[in-house]
């Protein structure tokens, strides 16, 4: 049985849908796979930050007063609520404008690499948990609060496009890293996911073997720049409102979907490479591969690999 594909470039990132339709689904599969475009690129209008006219940026220019909000809006911030919680407030997308003040202003084709260090000093506002909820429609920014969904919402999407297809047969949603997966290969067998290590882009340091939900990769190496001569990513540590700096250059999460895949692949760079053996250990949920920033590599006894091997710490 042939696989069916779409490859698409949506927020910024390249895309990738693979469906292996069962019985009668092929007369439907490519119809399915437009419709599914379609709704990555209508959440790219919801959520992006970087267009004006986005329901999150009137939701951000809107901070102090009640808004109404649509149905993926409620669901988004209803989840990232949950996730702050559940990760200790390492996940916060209130963290915009500690990310703005590091440079990562603008679309990120367009971050310069060196730009002259910002002339404001850097101030820590409320975060995610300040914002307040009115039943499923209705929210309220505190003022001085401003939302950045960039590292849930590929996730989400990820995991709301995999449901869509699913009765179609087995589905892979790549969507710029941010993998879920639903149902076995024809032949029974799991889904392989080839993992990049950091300072190789298009070689693989591991094939892992996925049966079913949610697979992300997080790194400092790809989204960099600097800014006043001080190196600066994406992954912001709330708790210092500065680029996050631990002992890891990567990580890898397996979780139950793709969103909750996205967010702890995060919280495990801001945490390091200690305090996540401690999180695998409280949890049954999350599996996570490691790479260190001197390369070494180690996982979580549920990983399951196939292949490639790591270079792992002594």
């Amino acid at each position: 049985m042939a696989a069916v594909e779409r490859s698409f470039r949506a927020m910024n990132t390249n895309m990738r849908v693979v469906v292996y339709p069962t019985g009668n689904a092929d007369a439907r599969v490519a119809v399915a796979l437009a419709a599914a475009e379609a709704l990555v690129r209508s959440y790219e209008d919801r959520f992006s930050r970087f267009l004006p006219g986005s329901e999150l940026s009137l939701l951000n220019t809107s901070a102090g007063r009640w808004s109404t909000i649509s149905s993926d809006m409620s669901e988004v911030l209803a989840l990232a609520l949950e996730m702050a919680s559940e990760t200790g407030g390492l996940f916060d997308p209130g963290v915009l404008p500690q990310l703005e003040w590091a440079g990562y202003d603008r679309s990120f084709e367009a971050v310069l690499a060196d730009r002259p260090a910002p002339a404001a000093a850097l101030l820590v506002g409320p975060g995610i948990g300040a914002v307040e909820l009115d039943g499923p429609s209705r929210v309220r920014l505190p003022a001085g609060c401003r939302l950045d969904f960039g590292g849930i919402v590929k996730g989400w999407a990820a995991d709301r496009v995999a449901d869509l297809l699913a009765d179609l047969g087995a589905t892979l949603v790549d969507l710029g890293g941010d993998i879920a997966v639903r149902g076995s290969l024809p032949e029974g067998s799991p889904w392989r996911i080839g993992v990049e290590p950091p300072d190789a882009p298009g070689e693989f340091m591991a094939i892992l073997e996925v049966a079913h939900g949610g697979v992300a990769t997080s790194g400092t190496n790809r989204r960099r720049w600097h800014r006043g001569g001080a190196p600066m990513h994406h992954i912001i540590d709330p708790r210092t409102g500065q680029s996050a700096c631990s002992d890891l250059s990567q990580a890898v999460a397996l979780a139950p979907n793709a969103a909750r895949a996205d967010i702890w692949a995060k919280t495990a760079v801001i945490l390091g490479q200690e305090a996540c053996e401690a999180l695998v250990a409280a949890r049954t949920d999350v599996e996570l591969l490691l790479v260190a920033a001197n390369g070494t590599a180690s996982m979580s006894p549920g990983v399951r690999l196939c292949g490639v091997g790591l270079r792992t710490a002594a």
